[in-house]
């Protein structure tokens, strides 16, 4: 297999074979000439722990596993590189795992355009991407998006129920089907040990009684006789520590906080185009905007990105575990000058306040004045960063659709 993807997954999982960076290296690739394929595991584009973990796991399993042709595997992270220190829990797992990104990983931005047309794609916990037509397997919990995949008629699909991609990969190393070199690393476990905890809520929302039939959880008991048994408090402590790390921005600048998780909307209703971000962090809006370089934090990534407007997204623990929406604001960029921007932002915030699905019950926070925005508080606990995107799209298309059709 070519040295750069050899040497990088040698050395992330075992043994120390190269001194310098796995994403340099990626450009000394060329074509072999032969039958043997390249195949990119790539994450989803949020990089949570979930997805980096997967996406590593699976390309090991895949280069340990290699068949005849012996075709290749490389890990890749789809993000940017500059933006890795804004996933605080990643980096945390990782750095104890001795996993640097300088030298083990590889980023978006590092893999050169002509490898990727050149290359095959495992996808891994997501299945709409612009590399569909390419893409040949295909992990992911999610209901599957038919018309909007696009996936090969060839593509394998293992899309079971579960509630983490990390607990379908587990099953690819219990199979002795998928891992017929009986790997067993400790390293890879560890990881997905983590990532199972976390993904589930320390699985705090399960009674005693109902835990021996859910899936993620036998999984998860599977990895820990690998790893040697493990209590309910070493659990608890991991899962709080892991918590800990993702609400630890401390390291962070503002700017690399509003990057930690972010969707662009585009809607153009035939004569105004508006671009707007949903920006996603582990933090109060409220303490947020608080900072003395808040505004010009927002005002750069807008300018960065051709932003009209901004939603910012602040996110906490709810009582039984997991991440949710707890707060949320509305900046418009240009202060409200523009009429049709003025009409959207009411549109959004009429739709927003009204919305049954999900129920939001917003409660505004009355006299808080920053960038002519609107603020609000989420008084439900099950508001998740993808139940916001699809709301927005949802409100983005009637606002385009009221436009197109409404009489003149």
């Amino acid at each position: 297999m070519p040295r750069a993807v050899e040497h990088g997954l040698h050395e992330l999982f075992g043994q120390r074979t190269a001194a310098d960076p796995v994403a340099a290296r990626l450009h000394l690739q060329r074509p072999t000439g032969g039958p043997e394929l390249m195949y990119i595991a790539l994450s989803h584009e949020s990089c949570d722990l979930d997805s980096v973990v997967s996406t590593l796991a699976i390309a090991y399993l895949r280069y340990r596993n290699p068949g005849t042709l012996q075709h290749n595997y490389m890990p890749v992270l789809n993000m940017l590189r500059r933006d890795y220190p804004s996933k605080s829990e990643v980096r945390f797992l990782l750095d104890k795992q001795h996993i640097k990104p300088d030298r083990h990983l590889v980023f978006r931005d590092d893999v050169p355009e002509e490898l990727l047309l050149r290359s095959r794609f495992i996808l891994v916990n997501h299945h709409v991407s612009p590399f569909h037509y390419c893409t040949e397997e295909v992990y992911d919990y999610r209901p599957y998006q038919c018309e909007a995949a696009r996936l090969p008629i060839y593509c394998q699909r293992i899309m079971h129920p579960m509630r983490s991609c990390a607990a379908l990969i587990t099953e690819r190393y219990d199979s002795p089907i998928y891992n017929y070199a009986n790997v067993r690393c400790l390293r890879v476990f560890e990881l997905l040990h983590a990532a199972l905890l976390l993904q589930n809520s320390n699985y705090a929302q399960y009674t005693p009684e109902q835990l021996p039939n859910v899936r993620d959880y036998q999984l998860l008991v599977y990895l820990e006789k690998q790893l040697g048994q493990l209590d309910t408090p070493q659990r608890t402590i991991l899962y709080d520590t892991l918590v800990s790390a993702m609400f630890d921005l401390n390291e962070l600048t503002l700017p690399q906080i509003l990057r930690r998780e972010f969707k662009l909307l585009r809607a153009n209703n035939g004569s105004h185009l508006v671009r707007i971000a949903q920006c996603c962090f582990p933090m109060a809006v409220t303490r947020f905007i608080s900072f003395e370089f808040a505004q010009l934090a927002i005002q750069q990534f807008a300018a960065e990105h051709s932003c009209d407007f901004i939603m910012l997204l602040g996110t906490s623990m709810q009582p039984k575990g997991g991440l949710v929406i707890k707060e949320l604001g509305l900046i418009p960029l240009d202060s409200l000058r523009d009429v049709e921007d003025r009409r959207l932002f009411d549109h959004m915030i009429i739709n927003l306040s009204a919305a049954v699905e999900p129920l939001l019950a917003l409660e505004p926070y009355r006299g808080l004045n920053f960038m002519q925005g609107a603020f609000f508080f989420i008084n439900v606990w099950n508001v998740q960063f993808y139940d916001m995107l699809y709301l927005m799209q949802r409100v983005i298309y009637n606002w385009v659709s009221e436009d197109k059709f409404s009489p003149t």
